[in-house]
């Protein structure tokens, strides 16, 4: 008998060899041999580029109803992004990915705008404003981009203010207060200058009400322009843009699962066995119930100039760019409205980064190459910030063996007459940890696209890279103004004052280091190199090898300052070593005109070393993230196609298959016990994919379409450490299993295309699934968890001139 696993690939390669799409729902009516990327900076078809990539355009996003990148998850086999806080976004491709929110770590995954990167945080999850395409390319780009991508890059590209007078609007309204707007204006100021200027809003109440507070959570609410000026001065061009994002919105929901008040000191042991499980509830069904509401906010400012200029047989191109954000992320961290385990936290950042890229290309009958030069230099600040009070510190102590301290001092003073305090009294306590960084960065770069035959073409590419990071640590004592002057006023008479409470609890293993500020500095080079050999077997028929590696600077963990004091040099200095991927891909890129069809795919095989990411840990009473290193390895095909079966009608697919596991990774569990996870899965599922169709048909003197599409991927592969929680087999739900989603768009177009409105419905059948079992307040019986979003309906109106 076949295994599952075989099963699901045979199927799958029947689907793509019977006619599947790349995902490209919009594109039924475009040749995709007329798609043009410019992922190897240079303007190519997609077919015709040697690299494993997935493009997305304007009319893919529509149909999606997408307002980011995090709304195209599950579309692009291989792409993996986490946007349920805005703020601190997850991105990964082909299972790399990390989830620091840390400013002292790098992303695998580079995103870039209009190639401008736009690092992890603050710029990286923005709203899509007149996106003309996205491009995801797999695997390492050192060679073709600015800033290095150890495991694929996410190229954003907007459209650009052109000569002819243009103006669009569109409306977007729907259930749970869904309210979205757009609105593009394209004026030309002259012969050879235009202007283009465009406004994005959405926001909606959320799909959850917090029992707690009786405020609807999980909506967004954000506004963003862009305004481009281009000018053409004889062959050479000049586009200056600014833009502007301001995001305010409730946090996302943390759903307990855990409604026995008298849980988890009656049953909770350290283990999450089959006992305490039980006493889950569903977090579907279940209300939320959050002490706060949480918040997210971020005010996002960039200027970009990019020039263009021919240089006899060569063109320079330069691009200029500042960018600037400061942003807060407010969390409840416990999941709950309980008074005795209340703990949320809080991020915030500033960041002040300046970008300067240059670079030459040109090309002959046997040459076509890419040289650049570049420069980065960004500056940040974090505070992190755990608010607690003091029933909540009692409780952790009675739950490590000790006593209610607190409690039993705050009724002490009752008793001895002091004023509103008894056993009972509750009084807020807040730790704050202070990061700031400094990152410089220089790059070479080169690219060269040799013509060995007519239909044979050998790429060889090499970067230099040097990073040098500066970061400063400083954990002040606590805040608890309150408690402090009770015990001041009143203290002295007990022979107790506020200086005999700890500094800190939350951050006690650094604050003994960083009382006062404490710095540290790094530096690190690299050599990238690229080689690939593509040969045209027809004209249709596109094969490829590739040979490439990915680096990325190392960093340091917000949470570990160093020890100057320390005899072992790892506490001296605790930075993390750099990022390298080594990948191995085998491609083919089938263009069929007499089957109006296209089929891709590859084979892949990577290693990667020293993934920076983070885990719950620590000495700590209440554990911190804290960074860790491990070495991965994976191997994988990817296929993906589509058959327009008729002029009226078009179905596509795409697919991953990837086995990742740990090369090397040892860590700890809940008992402080060592685990060697080497050789076990790192927890990507086995299998994802995607399929649908497009048609559309004349109707009511206009244009009829629909799309339907839809996802699905395996269950998680877990290992000894996640098996607990992220593979959780309750009486009340389960986690880590396989998911499915599905997306509806019909519409009504005019016959010339001027006008339309549609019908979107996002989630179809209304799947919901629980994922994300975790938190601080894990570590003693109190995980949380996150539920994906219900069915939503919106109907949309758009029009242009």
């Amino acid at each position: 008998m076949k295994s599952p696993h075989m099963r699901i690939l045979a199927h799958s390669i029947a689907l793509a060899f019977a006619g599947s799409l790349v995902p490209h729902a919009a594109q039924a009516d475009d040749d995709m041999q007329k798609v043009i990327v410019t992922a190897q900076s240079r303007a190519q078809s997609a077919q015709e580029v040697p690299i494993s990539m997935e493009v997305v355009t304007a009319r893919d996003i529509q149909n999606l109803g997408a307002r980011n990148l995090g709304d195209l998850t599950g579309y692009l086999p291989g792409l993996q992004v986490d946007a349920t806080q805005a703020t601190q976004p997850v991105f990964g491709i082909r299972g790399v990915q990390a989830g620091d929110f840390g400013i002292g770590t790098d992303t695998p995954v580079g995103i870039y705008v209009d190639g401008v990167y736009t690092g992890k945080t603050g710029g990286a999850l923005m709203n899509f404003i007149d996106i003309q395409r996205v491009e995801v390319l797999k695997g390492p780009q050192g060679t073709l981009f600015g800033r290095n991508s150890a495991a694929g890059a996410i190229s954003v590209v907007t459209n650009e203010p052109d000569a002819e007078f243009d103006a669009a609007g569109h409306i977007k309204v729907g259930d749970y207060g869904r309210a979205n707007l757009d609105a593009m204006l394209n004026v030309p100021l002259g012969d050879s200058t235009a202007a283009r200027l465009v406004f994005v809003r959405a926001s909606s109440d959320g799909w959850v009400r917090n029992a707690s507070t009786g405020s609807r959570t999980a909506g967004d609410n954000s506004w963003a322009t862009r305004l481009a000026v281009k000018q053409k001065l004889g062959d050479a061009a000049l586009v200056l843009s600014w833009e502007h994002e301001q995001l305010r919105q409730h946090g996302w929901p943390a759903f307990g699962v855990v409604k026995d008040t008298s849980l988890p000191m009656a049953g909770y042991t350290g283990v999450y066995d089959a006992a305490y499980v039980a006493n889950f509830s569903d977090p579907r069904k279940a209300a939320l119930e959050n002490d706060i509401d949480g918040g997210e906010s971020r005010n996002f400012d960039g200027v970009t100039l990019r020039a263009d200029i021919p240089l006899g047989g060569v063109t320079l191109r330069s691009i200029t760019a500042y960018r600037t954000f400061s942003s807060r992320n407010l969390t409840d961290n416990d999941g709950t409205a309980r008074v005795d385990f209340m703990l949320a936290t809080q991020d915030q950042k500033k960041a002040y980064n300046w970008q300067q890229e240059f670079k030459l290309s040109g090309s002959n009958d046997r040459l076509d190459w890419v040289a650049g030069l570049s420069f980065y230099d960004n500056r940040e600040r974090q505070r992190s910030s755990a608010i607690v009070n003091t029933a909540t510190l009692d409780s952790i102590s009675l739950m490590q063996g000790g006593g209610a301290d607190f409690a039993n001092l705050f009724a002490g003073l009752g008793m001895a007459g002091v004023p509103g305090v008894d056993g009972n009294s509750v009084f807020s306590w807040q730790e704050d940890n202070y990061a700031t960084l400094r990152t410089r960065a220089a790059s070479v770069y080169g690219d060269l696209i040799w013509r060995l035959a007519p239909e044979t073409r050998l790429t060889t590419g090499l970067r230099w890279s040097r990073d040098r990071k500066q970061m400063q640590w400083y954990v002040p004592g606590r805040q608890s103004a309150a408690l402090d002057a009770l015990l001041n006023t009143y203290g002295p008479a007990a022979g107790i004052d506020a200086s005999a409470l700890p500094a800190n609890v939350i951050f006690a293993a650094a604050g003994p280091l960083a009382a006062t500020p404490v710095n540290a500095s790094h530096s690190w080079s690299d050599w990238s190199p690229r080689l690939v050999l593509d040969h045209k077997l027809t004209p249709d028929l596109l094969l490829f090898a590739s040979l490439s590696r990915g680096y990325q600077a190392g960093g340091f963990n917000v949470f570990t300052p160093p020890n100057p004091a320390s005899s072992d040099p790892r506490e001296r200095d605790p930075s993390f070593s750099p990022e390298k991927m080594t990948n191995l891909e085998l491609g083919f890129k089938l263009y069929a005109p007499s089957l109006r069809a296209t089929l891709n795919g590859s084979l892949f095989a990577y290693r990667f070393k020293n993934l920076q990411d983070v885990k719950l840990g620590g000495s700590s009473a209440i554990p911190t993230y804290n960074i860790i290193n491990s070495d991965q390895k994976a191997k994988g095909l990817d296929l993906d196609g589509r058959i327009r079966i008729t002029p009226r009608l078009t179905a596509f697919a795409g697919l991953e298959f990837i086995d990742q596991t740990y090369q090397r990774f040892a860590t700890s569990d809940t008992s402080g016990a060592t685990l060697n996870l080497s050789g076990q899965p790192v927890g990507t599922p086995f299998f994802n994919g995607m399929a649908g169709i497009n048609t559309n048909w004349e109707a009511l003197n206009g244009r009829m379409s629909a799309t339907l599409q839809g996802s699905y991927h395996s269950k998680s592969r877990c290992n000894d450490d996640t098996r607990a929680l992220q593979c959780l087999n309750s009486p009340a739900f389960s986690t880590g299993t396989a998911g499915s989603k599905a997306d509806l768009r019909l519409g009504w177009d005019t016959a010339n295309g001027k006008f339309g409105i549609g019908l979107l419905v996002n989630n179809l059948f209304d799947k919901r699934y629980v994922y994300n079992l975790d938190g601080q307040t894990k570590a003693f019986g109190l995980p949380y968890a996150s539920v994906t979003a219900p069915r939503t309906i919106a109907v949309e109106l758009r029009g242009s001139l």
